[in-house]
């Protein structure tokens, strides 16, 4: 039996840069609470390097919400450099106007 291939996960400056804000935010809620954020994350992104075919939602955009968290990982995948792009991380009650991506 043959080894699926792994994907290599990017992380791109905006997404990284909107994990450190929600981070930011739990931690400020409660002690603690950030860094299980930030965990929670982490191992969302580690699942996308064995199985990165999540739902389709727009385009090429593909999603991934974390379970503790509302939120959804936004990226795309490149089958051919077998590669996992993470465009962003945003709150499923954020306006959806402001949280669009750019193609």
């Amino acid at each position: 039996m043959a080894l699926k291939e792994k994907y290599k996960t990017l992380i791109l400056p905006r997404a990284k840069q909107e994990v450190r804000e929600a981070a930011f935010y739990y931690e400020s809620i409660r002690k603690g609470l950030g860094k299980l954020f930030y965990k929670e994350f982490k191992n969302h992104s580690l699942t996308l390097n064995n199985f990165p075919f999540f739902e389709e939602k727009y385009n090429i955009v593909r999603v991934l919400p974390l379970k503790k968290f509302p939120y959804l990982i936004h990226f795309t995948v490149n089958e051919s450099e077998k590669t996992v792009s993470i465009q962003a991380i945003t709150n499923n009650h954020q306006d959806p106007n402001t949280t669009k991506l750019k193609q």
